[in-house]
């Protein structure tokens, strides 16, 4: 009869303690239970060990494989051939930037129209460079989307070479494009990254925006010459001339587009960055 009672027990134990292992995933030795202090005999005390080092070794296999640290193997990073294409940009971008500034300061319509032609053969083959070897990049999609933009934008003063200066205004943007590329070189170094922000905010979020509205004039005159203001008349009159051709409306709506490409990267770089993002700083930057 003792021998019956001990058997019971015994199978007691072992359920109790397999359901709260599974649960608690806890040795069994670390939990208080009234039933262990029942007293058994060897063979039953052997009975239970063997359970409960068979459900201990069982949870703690499931616990290791749930634990197991996964890899990323989708996360872009940077190559031999990415660091090619960035010292490439930095020094071709360098070229156009100053380029920009130096033909909107001299009005040269030659050196414009030969401005347009590098700009032009320079964005193709870069896309085709994409298109080949689209990890050269973090986002290849979208950055070929841009070009294909801004290819239909330059189309506009290729078609129409009075519209030259089209170019310098937009190319002026690449200034901060290769403030862009040497901060990722330079660690985010402050002397970087402030002027890198100015640049970002006054091209792309206010002087883009500008050119939208002037160019919006130059491919409807007629529509909205009206409610235009009398400087932006005046000043489309001395850029282009008494008579000024429209701009194409394909190029137009593609410099909507580009400005579009703007407030997305604009949300994308000021939600990760560490100064104004409740993220850390190591965080943001692998972003």
């Amino acid at each position: 009869m003792v021998r019956a009672k001990h058997a019971f027990l015994v199978l007691l134990i072992v359920q109790f303690s397999g359901v709260e292992s599974l649960v608690s995933r806890q040795p069994l030795s670390l939990r208080s239970t009234r039933l262990m202090s029942v007293p058994l005999n060897s063979h039953a005390l052997s009975g239970v060990t063997d359970a409960h080092r068979a459900l201990k070794l069982r949870g703690g296999d499931e616990a290791q494989q749930e634990s197991a640290p996964t890899i990323d193997t989708t996360k872009w990073a940077p190559s031999a051939s990415s660091e090619l294409h960035d010292n490439l940009n930095i020094v071709i971008l360098t070229a156009l930037g100053l380029s920009s500034i130096w033909a909107l300061c001299v009005g040269e319509k030659f050196f414009g129209n030969l401005l347009t032609w590098i700009g032009f053969v320079y964005i193709g083959l870069d896309s085709l460079w994409l298109l080949v070897q689209p990890s050269i990049v973090k986002s290849p999609n979208m950055i070929l989307g841009h070009h294909i933009a801004t290819l239909l934008v330059l189309l506009d003063p290729l078609l129409q070479p009075s519209h030259s200066v089209y170019t310098s205004a937009c190319l002026l943007v690449e200034v901060n494009t290769v403030l862009l590329l040497l901060r990722r070189k330079l660690s985010y170094s402050p002397l970087v990254e402030v002027p890198f922000l100015i640049t970002w905010v006054a091209l792309r979020n206010l002087w883009y925006p500008f050119l939208l509205a002037y160019f919006a004039l130059c491919a409807l005159p007629a529509t909205l010459a009206p409610v235009y203001p009398a400087l932006f008349i005046e000043g489309r009159r001395r850029l282009e001339g008494p008579a000024p051709l429209p701009m194409l409306l394909p190029s137009m709506l593609a410099w909507a587009g580009v400005c579009l490409f703007q407030l997305l990267w604009t949300q994308q770089l000021f939600a990760t960055h560490p100064w104004f993002a409740r993220r850390p700083a190591a965080a943001a930057a692998d972003s």
